[in-house]
């Protein structure tokens, strides 16, 4: 059984990384704009030791700030490739494609070591054709290599006595990307709520605290030396369109490829009904002593899933009301969520399968049925998409951009800046600056002054990213002329004196 499970979980991990590598061959991997951030600081810790990325307010004299929006974990591992002498996107496209491996892998094995081989078959089945799983590993995103840490997390808290050891796996988590600090918060429950003493307890909550507090901390401390951008916390409003869109998300999830709305909202709230029924029957009861035997073991797996999964929603709710409105509920946030979900609802149904009557059986084969047919007809679908001449900035419309060609040939070498910094990074690999925040009268002429000293241009990309004014307002309020224009985009130059400020050499 042991040999088994082992070769079960290399194999249907094996097909996780050859399908990772399939659907990232170029023009792939997807390039997101948050990919700047990973592979711009990877680039600079490779070159020169410091993790610092390719964009930079207007008034910076350096054209390149501090890492501190995103953790610093995924372009930490992309750089020992990166210093090897690996590009920089296919040192991302191995780690996604390993990652994959381990997180698939592990879950096979969890379920199959608690449960059954064929539990541990479906447990990776399911995984594999989940569409939020395919959307995170088809870009270069920090969500693949914090699911295999998660799912090593959660393999820890099931099987180790050792708290150091789960704390360990939650603070690399944590580091990789910040929603995964919930984990932490996790360990430290888990490690308390088994069995012993209040001391006992207490020090076993500690220790599984101090990796986190130890790597965090250090993160903090780096930060403020370095003038870092941090989150800023606040009540924030709009919640509507927030919950509207996890409505959506979840309605993806558990009825996929239901092809009217409304049906998809009443067959999404029976699965998520049955499923969690299921899981609160499995649930009672749970004994966490690891040396109880195997069906302890079983509610162990769930109860540690159901845990991570719980503090994970818990983190991404408070940040939602507290640090950032503009916090998508999407398939790429709740992965974690689904891909924890997934494995704790494999594990009860597990559990429950010998107490079934026949036609319990039958109907939950069924169920099982079209759920995976429907979810590996959407993750089909949603990756022949992606493919379809490549995603995000890995598209043809950038790859053959005629703006990207005026800024990599005749704007070769000026500043630029404008309402997209990670645009012009894809384009033309060179860091760039943003714009001001405001029209007043003083920031406006501040800009002007900074864009004629720095012989620079005003560039307009068709969409915004980077907090700032409309470049055609600061265009015309400046009274800069237009240099050239095309369907991506708008370069514009101050006005002459001597020169054209966007004369090529300047």
């Amino acid at each position: 059984m042991p040999v088994q499970r082992s070769v079960q979980a290399v194999l249907l991990g094996a097909v996780a990384c050859y399908g990772v590598i399939a659907i990232t061959a170029p023009p792939g991997p997807g390039l997101d704009p948050d990919t700047m951030s990973y592979i711009g600081a990877a680039e600079s810790l490779a070159r020169r030791g410091t993790l610092r990325i390719p964009a930079a307010h207007w008034a910076d004299s350096d054209s390149t700030k501090a890492l501190g929006h995103f953790p610093p974990g995924f372009p930490i591992v992309i750089a020992l490739p990166v210093a090897l002498g690996a590009p920089p996107v296919q040192a991302a496209r191995g780690i996604e494609a390993a990652a994959a491996f381990a997180t698939v892998a592990l879950a096979v094995w969890l379920v199959s070591a608690v449960a059954t081989p064929g539990a541990g078959l479906l447990a990776g089945v399911v995984l594999l054709v989940t569409p939020s799983f395919a959307f995170d590993h088809w870009q270069v995103v920090s969500e693949p290599l914090c699911l295999a840490l998660l799912m090593a997390t959660l393999a820890l808290m099931a099987f180790s006595r050792r708290p150091w050891t789960y704390g360990i796996a939650a603070a690399a988590a944590g580091i990789v990307r910040y929603a995964a600090v919930a984990s932490t918060g996790a360990v430290v429950l888990w490690a308390y709520g088994l069995t012993g003493s209040h001391r006992e307890r207490l020090r076993r909550a500690v220790i599984a605290a101090v990796p986190s507090v130890v790597v965090q901390g250090a993160w903090v401390l780096r930060a403020a030396a370095e003038s870092a951008e941090v989150r800023r916390f606040g009540l924030r409003g709009g919640l509507g369109p927030t919950f509207r869109e996890l409505a959506g998300t979840l309605g993806g999830w558990l009825a996929p490829s239901v092809p009217f709305p409304w049906a998809q909202a009443l067959l999404a709230v029976a699965v998520g009904t049955g499923a969690i029924a299921v899981l609160a029957r499995a649930a009672q009861r749970v004994p966490l002593d690891p040396a109880a035997g195997p069906h302890p073991r079983l509610r162990r797996l769930m109860a540690a899933a159901g845990l991570l999964a719980a503090c994970y929603a818990a983190l991404v709710l408070f940040s939602r009301l507290f640090v950032d409105e503009g916090i998508p509920f999407d398939q790429r946030l709740l992965s974690p969520f689904i891909v924890l979900a997934e494995v704790a609802t494999v594990t009860a149904f597990a559990a429950g399968w010998r107490r079934w009557s026949g036609r319990w059986r039958v109907a939950v084969v069924v169920a099982w049925g079209l759920w995976l047919g429907g979810s590996a007809r959407a993750t089909v679908q949603a990756v022949t998409d992606a493919l379809d001449g490549g995603w995000g900035y890995a598209s043809d419309d950038w790859r053959t951009s005629r703006l990207g060609d005026w800024l990599r040939s005749e704007g070769r070498g000026v500043a630029v800046f404008s309402n997209n910094t990670a645009t012009m990074y894809f384009l033309t690999h060179r860091p760039s600056r943003g714009l001001p925040e405001t029209l007043d009268a003083d920031s406006v002429s501040a800009f002007g002054r900074v864009l004629r000293e720095r012989r620079g241009v005003l560039v307009r990309f068709p969409f915004d990213l980077d907090t700032g004014t409309s470049p055609d307002s600061l265009a015309n309020r400046l009274r800069l002329i237009e240099m050239a224009r095309f369907p991506d985009g708008v370069i514009w130059g101050p006005a002459p004196e001597g020169r054209p400020a966007g004369a090529p050499g300047g």
